[in-house]
């Protein structure tokens, strides 16, 4: 399951520059499509030769890496629920440098192949952050107004299509939403809303749930203003919502939290205090099929950004990526969903 939401470490306005040339060492993978076993996460990897990202896969145990896209900016990697296919947002028009976003959602195999457009192309308008329902029918995203290229931040309503990418209609009427992460069951879609997110002292974000079928919301955590909160991620059976906080009075300070929170705003816990240097506003949360483990981002320092798994249960840390330069940052990872997929 995805998680792939929105660390917002920086305050609205701020221009965020993504470092960085690209990594090497990854071959480009065009394989038959891979079986759904559960074992596999997708990330974005340095894209080669550019400031922005690809998307990789890499077995749970840290080997066997393989590019999947290459010669475009792409992120937001999302498994279908069959683990036959990776959603994805394309950003900058296939790469193109441009002043404003133009971000469209894809889909793809899970070998990189059979690349297909799902969302319309509108001048200063993006769409984005996909994620699927757990029947793999339907996708929901994030579709909002195009913001300066150099910032990496992007909120809109929420939506929802078809997984051909027909029948795109609206899910909330905010401005500011981001993060959506469909439930098991298939009847709420956790996410973040950002609020005051133009002021510099009162902007904060909040977890909220969204009930597909009637359209209302209910507030999941309550934050003080400079407190934001990211990346919320169902557990596999649906009881709980991992999520990252951030208290931060600049975008470099380090501190962002991982806390677990039941699905009715109950018991919430704090799973692990991470150290993150936000050089970018995107962090994202991924639970293992079995529920055991959530991969997470890290870094040592701003701009070199790696994923590392954690053992609930245990707490025992083990890195999945490294990186002691910017050019090696890897964001953004998506576990594999474990299921039976027939040829």
């Amino acid at each position: 399951m995805p998680s792939r939401r929105t660390l917002v470490a920086i305050i609205a306005g701020s221009v965020v520059v993504l470092l960085g040339l690209g990594v090497a060492g990854y071959v480009l993978s065009r394989d038959s499509a891979t079986s759904a076993t559960g074992d596999l996460i997708a990330y974005g990897c340095k894209e080669r030769k550019n400031p922005w990202y690809a998307i990789c896969s890499i077995a749970s145990d840290g080997t066997d890496p393989q590019r999947l896209t290459e010669k475009l900016e792409t992120t937001d990697p999302a498994w279908s629920p069959d683990g036959r296919r990776i959603a994805f947002t394309r950003n900058e028009e296939v790469g193109e440098s441009t002043p404003f976003s133009s971000d469209d959602v894809f889909v793809m195999d899970a070998d990189g192949s059979d690349e297909r457009r799902l969302t319309s192309e509108r001048a200063g308008r993006s769409s984005g952050q996909p994620t699927w329902s757990p029947d793999g029918e339907q996708l929901a995203y994030v579709h909002g107004p195009s913001v300066s290229s150099a910032v990496p931040s992007r909120f809109g309503g929420l939506f929802a299509m078809n997984d051909d990418g027909s029948d795109a209609r609206r899910l909330t009427q905010g401005r500011a939403d981001t993060d959506p992460n469909w439930s098991p069951d298939g009847r709420e879609i956790v996410f973040v809303r950002g609020e005051n997110l133009a002021s510099f002292t009162d902007a904060a974000d909040d977890v909220y749930i969204l009930d597909v079928a009637s359209g209302t919301t209910r507030q999941l955590t309550r934050s003080p203003p400079g407190v934001f909160e990211a990346a919320p991620a169902w557990s596999p059976d649906g009881s709980q919502i991992a999520f990252v906080r951030v208290t931060t009075s600049t975008q470099f300070d380090g501190k962002a939290s991982i806390y677990v929170i039941n699905a009715d705003g109950t018991s919430e816990k704090l799973l692990l205090a991470n150290k993150f240097f936000a050089h970018r506003s995107r962090a994202s949360l991924a639970w293992s099929s079995d529920g055991g483990t959530l991969a997470f981002e890290t870094s040592s320092m701003p701009g070199c950004t790696s994923i590392s798994l954690l053992e609930i249960a245990s707490g025992a840390i083990r890195p999945l990526t490294s990186c002691s330069r910017p050019i090696e940052s890897t964001v953004a990872p998506a576990w594999q969903p474990a299921a039976t997929a027939q040829r």
